[in-house]
């Protein structure tokens, strides 16, 4: 058996950390109410937004795959 170890690059992992804003009225978000992950090295976020109550998606694509960038939906 042999040890795999993959580091994650510094601005994948700020992007990941950042705190979340609410994309319709800017409000902060603390945390998803769902997240998922999907096979091929996506993790998505689903949120709702207490003050505005809109729901948003962001999707992280991890390390493995690309070097750890996100998006927005």
């Amino acid at each position: 058996m042999q040890l795999q170890f993959v580091a994650s690059k510094p601005a994948g992992i700020r992007s990941f950390a950042a705190s979340m804003r609410c994309p319709h009225c800017g409000d902060p978000m603390i945390a998803p109410e769902i997240s998922e992950f999907v096979v091929g090295g996506e993790i998505r976020h689903h949120w709702r937004c207490d003050n505005c109550g809109r729901s948003s998606s962001t999707t992280f694509r991890t390390a493995a795959k690309n070097g750890g960038s996100s998006r927005n939906r």
